[in-house]
């Protein structure tokens, strides 16, 4: 049927959105708004930003998502050395040897349907314009082919805010924000 067709449909959440909270939620306290908000952005087809301290469960439930959502999954965490090979995959040697500049993008951010990129604000400016391309119009220039990425939703992660101009674009691209605290001592 229609509807079968449309819960198997690729990076949508399973069927039942209450299972797909209770499994990103299971085990974990004080973390129901950021399923709540992952669960948001995969069915807007939006990205969600969370900025944390270490050890605040940023990416434990940012993986999750994964679990809830049909189709490839891809992260990566970032650092300053990170090389635009780690993101949109290696250059293809056989393309190399036509004098064409292509990647091999199986496996890698321009052909998954989720993703989590923690640490984002690390990517360096070789990364940066190919990632809000992808984020913004869902397109990859891969040589000279441009195609369509099939991302649903990107959670992004940092422990910090971006503190140059030149990552405010990258920012923006995140409609979804949200400040993971410490848990509570109550909890």
């Amino acid at each position: 049927s229609e509807a079968a067709a449309l819960s198997r449909s690729v990076g949508r959440p399973m069927p039942g959105l209450g299972g797909a909270f209770a499994t990103i939620t299971d085990g974990l306290v004080e973390r129901s708004v950021e399923a709540k908000l992952m669960l948001l952005a995969a069915l807007a087809g939006e990205h969600l930003f969370l900025l944390g301290l270490p050890g605040t469960g940023k990416s434990l439930v940012a993986r999750r998502l994964s679990k809830v959502c049909a189709g490839s999954f891809f992260e990566r965490l970032l650092t300053r050395f990170s090389v635009p090979e780690e993101i949109f995959g290696p250059l293809s040697l056989q393309a190399l040897e036509q004098d064409e500049l292509r990647r091999k993008t199986r496996g890698y951010l321009p052909e998954a349907d989720v993703a989590f990129i923690d640490e984002i604000f690390k990517a360096n400016s070789s990364i940066l314009n190919t990632l809000l391309m992808i984020l913004n119009d869902r397109f990859f220039d891969n040589g000279e082919l441009r195609t369509r990425v099939p991302l649903w939703c990107v959670v992004a992660a940092s422990n910090e805010l971006p503190d140059t101009d030149e990552l405010d674009a990258l920012y923006d691209r995140f409609l979804l924000r949200r400040c993971v605290r410490r848990i509570s001592a109550e909890a």
